[in-house]
């Protein structure tokens, strides 16, 4: 898996994600109501995505094959470029191209959380363009090693919440998610390296969740609308970890 110290390979476990996979969730009515209060049927699915080279059909009830699904990465892409020129969540600076937006999520695990109850990945029918996919592309999010080597075992994550879709729980769900996912992968801990103090949803989920806060970068990133008059300005990052050997995941 690529990153910034060149290619890490992913760890190795004897559990698989077919023990989780799909996982269905049940998103909130709206920003104010909880998940369960009008409805509880299940009506999100959270399915892995790999890219053509890495797709295994082995994994193919829980893994939609991103080469099969074009048009839903390219929307995912989309997103995340919209993102990135926001300027305050994330430190690229500018947009990726296919390629680069390629090679940083799906060098990686990825997983996708999609609107709608599906029993398996093939259930799902491909789409024609971007578009198709905008209010069915819920969110989603990367698991890939931290750093390399001695230290591989404690992975980094990094989620993507479609804007037209917030306050609907989204967060909470690939959070969760991601709690879950990780140690089947076999990865040891997490570390989220850089969430800016002025994220506040983010830092107010990773606290609820349990994450414990182990530092401060100062003035980690030049984000857009926090300094004078609305102009750039530096904020500080806090860095969360979770220990999968000695913190328990939350019970659902």
């Amino acid at each position: 898996m690529s990153s910034a110290y060149g290619s890490i390979a992913r760890p190795t476990s004897d559990q698989s994600l077919a023990t989780i996979l799909p996982r269905h969730a049940v998103l909130r009515s709206n920003a104010n109501a909880e998940a369960t209060t009008v409805d509880s049927t299940p009506n999100a699915t959270l399915l892995r995505i790999a890219s053509n080279e890495t797709f295994d059909n082995s994994t193919q009830t829980y893994t939609l094959n991103a080469g099969k699904h074009q048009a839903l990465v390219e929307a995912m892409h989309q997103v995340f470029n919209r993102e990135i020129e926001r300027g305050d969540t994330y430190p690229q600076e500018f947009t990726l191209d296919t390629t680069q937006f390629n090679n940083y999520f799906f060098s990686a695990d990825t997983f996708v959380l999609l609107k709608g109850h599906h029993k398996q990945a093939t259930d799902l029918e491909t789409r024609k363009e971007a578009k198709d996919w905008e209010q069915d592309l819920l969110g989603y999010f990367y698991i890939k090693p931290n750093y390399p080597g001695r230290c591989s075992h404690i992975c980094n994550g990094g989620f993507i919440v479609n804007p037209i879709h917030r306050g609907l729980g989204i967060g909470s769900i690939l959070g969760k998610s991601f709690l879950r996912m990780v140690p089947v992968i076999g990865y040891k801990a997490s570390m989220f390296n850089l969430v800016f103090e002025s994220n506040v949803a983010s830092i107010k989920l990773w606290r609820r969740l349990g994450f414990k806060e182990i530092g401060r970068v100062p003035k980690a990133g030049r984000l857009r609308g926090q300094g004078r008059d609305g102009n750039e300005g530096y904020v500080d990052a806090i860095q969360f970890y979770w220990d999968f050997e000695t913190m328990v995941v939350p019970a659902e």
